[in-house]
């Protein structure tokens, strides 16, 4: 047996870790290895993560900046089907345009 779908998605964190020179400290590694795992979660649930992180970041600002009381409402197992569909949705938002002048 192989785990080959398992090897090929580890391996972006991994080469990016190395093109980043490291983390820089406990603390960052630590945070970019929630990030990884949180975002493959995103990512096999088909969530639109950019969707999902800005629902999770404004309930933590109307929150008066501390994370929800109630998570159910960001964890896709316990979603509902309509919030769910919600998540999956592409943004329609256009990128904006880099400046590069």
């Amino acid at each position: 047996m192989d785990n080959n779908v398992a090897e090929r998605d580890q391996r972006g964190p991994v080469v990016a870790r190395k093109n980043f020179y490291g983390s820089g400290g406990e603390w960052a590694g630590a945070l970019a290895a929630r990030m990884f795992s949180l975002l493959m979660t995103m990512r096999l649930w088909g969530i639109n993560p950019r969707t999902w992180l800005t629902a999770y970041l404004e309930a933590c600002a109307a929150n008066g900046g501390q994370p929800p009381a109630c998570l159910s409402a960001f964890l896709p197992w316990t979603m509902s089907a309509d919030r769910l569909a919600q998540m999956r949705r592409v943004a329609v938002h256009p990128a904006d345009p880099i400046d590069s002048s």
